[in-house]
């Protein structure tokens, strides 16, 4: 259901820790140690012949600073809602559900709330109007662990969270830096896929902060708003269709699945 937002919740931290590794254009993290899981990511083989659910998550910077691109950024997320239903149409097999949060000091703007893409209808400028600070911690906080509640029951998914902004976190009062990235940490060990895209400050620099490999830097223009959201719009689709592959091969066992999955993760994400 679309609706105005909800209220943050804490949340506590899960031990992990972060390396930086040159890989091209991209940074690689893993946790040290990392705890077998206590239950079946995905379902048996039999299984597999219901639809691959997929999770997309959108959490959009609406600061007052980004003012002067908000119609780009209501065309971007429109045409990737739009690039994601086409994806929906064309494999059955699919089901895509998509949560976007615009968020800013005055609230989180739950906007879509794990909406099927068949029922999502045009973001507008009623539903995002940008103003004051930038809380970015407690809206990524409050979204994934919302989002991680529903995938639970939901173990053969995928989940893939883009991060938009243009400026650095300073407005969180319920999560930390520390919180997010340990969190983060412990939904890649799950097989998440986490992506930061910026503008206007040290876009990979922060990324690394939150142990997020995938980092894209754009120009705050029109012209440079609408290039970002065309290169993520196919970088979604590249990646997509490589894990529908792995969750689709009926030769892998859960465990190799999932290690699959977290390998494929570490590939180049944005490069065309």
């Amino acid at each position: 259901m679309e609706g105005d937002g909800w209220r943050r919740q804490k949340n506590g931290k899960v031990a992990g820790k972060c390396h930086r590794v040159k890989l091209g254009v991209t940074l690689q993290c893993h946790r040290e140690n990392p705890e077998k899981s206590i239950y079946s990511l995905f379902h048996s083989i039999d299984d597999m012949k219901t639809p691959i659910t997929v999770y997309n998550v959108i959490i959009l910077d609406k600061s007052g600073s980004m003012s002067s691109i908000a119609r780009q950024a209501i065309d971007g997320v429109n045409e990737a809602i739009g690039s994601i239903k086409s994806a929906q149409e064309k494999n059955p097999d699919e089901k895509h559900l998509v949560t976007l949060v615009a968020f800013c000091g005055c609230e989180q703007r739950l906007i879509y709330d794990n909406l099927p893409v068949v029922e999502v209808k045009p973001l507008t400028d009623k539903d995002y109007r940008p103003c004051c600070m930038t809380p970015l911690y407690d809206a990524v906080g409050t979204t994934i662990t919302r989002v991680h509640s529903l995938k639970s029951s939901d173990p053969s998914s995928l989940a893939l969270v883009t991060i938009i902004t243009d400026g650095y976190e300073n407005a969180s009062q319920e999560f930390s830096q520390t919180a997010i990235k340990s969190l983060i940490e412990s939904y890649k060990d799950q097989g998440w896929q986490f992506t930061y895209i910026g503008a206007d400050h040290d876009v990979e620099r922060v990324a690394y902060s939150l142990c997020i490999e995938h980092s894209m830097e754009f120009d705050k223009t029109p012209k440079g708003t609408a290039k970002m959201f065309a290169q993520n719009r196919r970088a979604r689709s590249r990646w997509i269709n490589k894990l529908k592959s792995i969750m689709t091969d009926e030769d892998m066992d859960d465990e190799e699945r999932l290690s699959n999955i977290k390998s494929a993760n570490h590939d180049s994400f944005f490069i065309d």
